[in-house]
């Protein structure tokens, strides 16, 4: 059975000490009444903010991840954030591959795909998206999942790949007032699965876990997390709002 999991980012929205500490402990409070134990829940706060969220949260079940590392483990890379790091604060999960870092950083697929080695040979678990750019029919999409899918996970074990979770982000809704349709979603998902299916066979296929993001709110939650396809969200600027990421998590929790 595979574990849902909501994930939530601050990208770079939240970069103060005293607000991340205000929002870490505001929703603790917001996640004292509600059943965590059936789910795995991921925080990627801002990097310079990973102290403060790995020490708030050391002693709760919500796993810090990082938005970002360089794509070797020490060396010259100015300016990169070290998995290395990552690990001393405690950390165990690393974003990958988001359309801002291929869009506006010019992230080229070699090297999302050393990122995505490095984590999984560090011992940490990637959460690695993947969309398309603009609205498509499901087998125009499985093109193009395929192809990057194949160059992403290239040379990867097979024994990594149940600690894989693949975040399906349409890029066209992301950051807009709606998000994709639900049958759009399913469709999405379901081809998604379908490849891990030609490429590693269905035991692999039926480990990963695929998860939805993209201007995620609790309406889109309610619709798309009953689909057997769909083991989660991965929420964005909705979750800036303790009780709101709480309410998310509390739906995901009560229909899986």
């Amino acid at each position: 059975m595979r574990k849902p999991i909501v994930a939530m980012s601050q990208k770079n929205y939240n970069n103060k000490i005293i607000e991340e500490k205000k929002f870490l402990n505001n929703l603790l409070e917001e996640l004292v009444q509600i059943d965590t134990k059936k789910l795995e829940l991921a925080y990627f706060p801002s990097l310079g903010l990973i102290p403060i969220a790995t020490e708030i949260l050391k002693d709760t079940n919500i796993n810090v991840g990082a938005q970002n590392i360089s794509p070797i483990l020490n060396g010259a890379t100015t300016g990169e954030y070290s998995i290395e790091t990552l690990k001393d604060y405690g950390g165990n999960f690393v974003e990958i591959g988001h359309a801002e870092r291929r869009n506006v950083f010019f992230e080229s697929s070699n090297i999302i795909h050393q990122k995505i080695l490095l984590t999984f040979e560090e011992g940490l678990k990637p959460l690695v998206c993947i969309g398309e750019s603009e609205y498509l029919p499901a087998f125009v999409r499985k093109n193009i999942f395929k192809n990057d899918l194949m160059e992403l996970l290239k040379d990867v074990s097979e024994k990594y790949l149940t600690e894989l979770t693949i975040a399906y982000e349409p890029i066209w809704a992301i950051g807009k007032i709606k998000a994709a349709d639900s049958q759009y979603i399913f469709e999405s998902h379901v081809v998604i699965r379908e490849i891990l299916t030609e490429l590693y066979g269905i035991d692999i296929a039926n480990s990963v876990r695929i998860i939805y993001g993209g201007s995620v709110n609790i309406e889109t939650t309610k619709e798309i997390i009953v689909n057997e396809n769909v083991d989660g969200v991965f929420v964005g600027r909705y979750g800036h709002d303790p009780k709101k990421l709480a309410e998310i998590i509390n739906i995901v929790s009560n229909y899986k």
